[in-house]
């Protein structure tokens, strides 16, 4: 979404003299401290990593995930499954097709952080149609492994699993070891994407709050951190809005019937944040009256909708209405009962609402023919796809 703001690691290195180790700690300070100042920097815009050490093997130099995938093949698959593998998508870069280099650059930092996946990109849409998707390169691997992983040539990751064990680790090992950090396993470090600045607010809050949101639950007391649940046990899943049973699981539904109408409550309970955080999806609780034989009656349809409208008019945000659901909150419907005293009650999810009705409908209107126009077409499709239904269940009348 265009928005206004178009916004190695050393380890302990040994040296074999006369049959006795030698401990190099100057140069393991000097590695740590450069270390924690590159952490301190993490998520600001990448430079190009530079050229390898010339010991590297051509997979330790690579940044292609496939080639992460030598050592970490499952890591390499549950990424591949995640909506980071497909940060990317044909709907972006329909997008940055038409946007200056600037605009670009600001979006990629954290649909495709790495400062090569931004250039390849570059490269790829001055060379035009036929390059736009065949040529993209690193580019086209989205949020991928280095993205989170590398800078300036050194590999960071989390604390050890079983020891907890930080700092920097071997320089025998590929990488020349991986400095690890509990950044890693805080939700701050997630914020760099998920969370846009205060400046950025309407009407208070910032289209992407999700951090803040969090911060101010039970789940950020009692240490349940985004990785908790969208990383469990480090897999590399991050699963979300588009995942039924991601989204199943962090609510309950509960159905009533009385002998005046029926209740549909869904209560937010695993959703360490507002249900849905961001302004794009959109939630609806539907019921629907049905006749004698269950099919269901022409216009009886109600509905409660859950979701943060915006709009952008003349060059400002506007919020519309927020109906999300914080954590606890209760959101209810209910219908009158019909005269065969049956309805159907459910959740419809449409996790691309905004940019399937508020973006890619417009920009279809307005482009030509073209690989931008094709792309966003794509994604359009995509965004209609992914619509699911959940809690689906019939109420009688007692």
């Amino acid at each position: 979404m265009r928005t206004s703001w178009k916004i190695t690691v050393l380890g302990l290195a040994t040296v074999a003299v006369a049959g006795i180790v030698r401990h190099d700690t100057q140069g393991t300070q000097a590695s740590s401290l450069k270390a924690d100042s590159i952490l301190a920097r993490y998520w600001e815009p990448l430079d190009p990593q530079g050229p390898p050490p010339d010991h590297w093997t051509d997979i330790e130099a690579s940044l292609l995930p496939d080639a992460c995938a030598s050592c970490h093949p499952d890591q390499f698959a549950a990424w591949q499954t995640s909506f980071h593998a497909k940060a990317f998508s044909p709907g972006l870069v329909g997008q940055l097709l038409g946007y200056d280099s600037g605009d670009v650059a600001a979006c990629m930092r954290c649909h495709a952080a790495l400062a090569e996946q931004r250039n390849h990109f570059e490269w790829a849409r001055v060379q035009g149609k036929g390059h736009v998707r065949e040529a993209q390169g690193l580019a086209a691997w989205g949020n991928s492994c280095g993205g989170c992983h590398f800078r300036e040539r050194q590999c960071f990751g989390p604390p050890q699993r079983d020891t907890g064990v930080t700092g920097p680790g071997s320089s025998d090992a590929p990488h020349g070891g991986v400095h690890r950090s509990a950044f890693f396993e805080s939700a701050e470090f997630c914020s760099g994407c998920h969370q846009f600045d205060s400046s950025l607010a309407v009407n208070g809050k910032p289209l992407e709050n999700t951090y803040v949101e969090w911060q101010a639950t039970a789940f950020a007391a009692a240490g349940v951190t985004c990785q908790g649940c969208h990383m469990p046990d480090r897999q590399h899943l991050w699963r979300g809005i588009h995942d039924p049973e991601m989204v199943k699981s962090g609510l309950v539904a509960r159905f009533d019937a009385s002998p005046d109408r029926a209740r549909f409550e869904l209560t937010s309970t695993g959703i360490g944040h507002a249900f849905p955080t961001y302004v794009t999806p959109k939630a609806v609780m539907r019921g629907v009256a049905l006749d004698r034989t269950g099919l269901p009656e022409a216009g009886s349809v109600v509905s409660y909708v859950i979701q943060r409208v915006v709009e952008h008019i003349d060059g400002e945000w506007v919020e519309r209405s927020d109906s999300r659901l914080l954590p606890g909150e209760t959101a209810r419907l209910e219908m009158d009962w019909p005269e065969s005293g049956r309805v159907k009650m459910w959740l419809e999810v449409h996790p691309d609402d905004f940019y399937d009705h508020s973006v890619y409908d417009v920009l279809l209107q307005q482009l030509a023919d073209g690989p931008a126009a094709e792309l966003i077409a794509e994604a359009d499709r995509q965004a209609e796809a992914s619509r699911f239904n959940l809690f689906e269940t019939e109420v009688t009348r007692p």
